[in-house]
C-alpha cells in the first residue's frame, strides 16, 4: 500500500503517475551523473557550464523518451535498458542509405536478426512483408462452366463416325 499526502487536489492515479515519472527522472539523472562517456568541462566559464548542463538535459529527455517507447513496445519486459542499448548500438547504416530504413534494403552493416526485431518494434525500421502462410492440402479445382457434363456409362457410337470408317 502506498500513501500519498499532498496539498494538491489530485486523484490517486494522477499522483502515482507523477511519482512514477519522478522516479524515472531520478534514475536517468543518476545514470548521467556517473556516466564516464560524457565530456567533462574543466573550464569554469559560464558558457562551458551552461553548455554541459544543456547537453545533460537533452540526453536525459532523450533517454526518458527511449525508455517510454521501449516500455510501450514491450521490449523492457524481455531485457534491461542496458542490453537494449547495447543491441541498438550495434546497428549501423551506410551513409548512402535511403531515407526510410527497411530491414531488407541491404544498407545495414553487420546487424543481427534480433536487433532487426527490436528496431521494428521501436518503429525505427520497416519490417519485411512476409507472404501469408499457405493453406495445407490441395487446392480445390474450379468447376469448368463451359463444358457440359458427360453422362455416365459407355459413350454411344455416332452414326457419322461409323459411316466415315467404312
Amino acid at each position: 500500500m502506498i500513501v500519498f499526502e499532498s496539498d494538491q487536489d489530485l486523484n490517486p492515479k494522477t499522483a502515482y503517475q507523477c511519482y512514477d515519472d519522478r522516479w524515472l527522472l531520478e534514475l536517468v539523472f543518476n545514470r548521467y551523473k556517473s556516466d564516464d562517456c560524457l565530456d567533462k568541462t574543466n573550464v569554469q566559464g559560464d558558457f562551458s557550464v551552461i553548455g554541459s548542463e544543456f547537453v545533460n538535459f537533452i540526453t536525459t529527455v532523450m533517454t526518458c523518451r527511449i525508455i517510454r517507447k521501449a516500455t510501450r513496445a514491450g521490449l523492457l519486459n524481455k531485457m534491461s535498458y542496458g542490453d537494449l542499448m547495447d543491441d541498438l548500438s550495434s546497428a549501423w547504416r551506410k551513409t548512402n542509405a535511403p531515407q526510410k530504413p527497411k530491414t531488407d534494403d541491404g544498407c545495414w552493416v553487420h546487424t543481427l536478426q534480433i536487433v532487426f526485431e527490436e528496431l521494428e518494434a521501436l518503429g525505427l525500421s520497416e519490417p519485411v512483408h512476409k507472404p501469408e502462410p499457405k493453406k495445407r492440402g490441395r487446392k480445390k479445382k474450379e468447376p469448368e462452366v463451359s463444358k457440359t457434363k458427360r453422362s455416365r456409362g459407355r459413350p454411344r457410337k455416332d452414326a457419322n463416325q461409323s459411316v466415315g470408317l467404312l
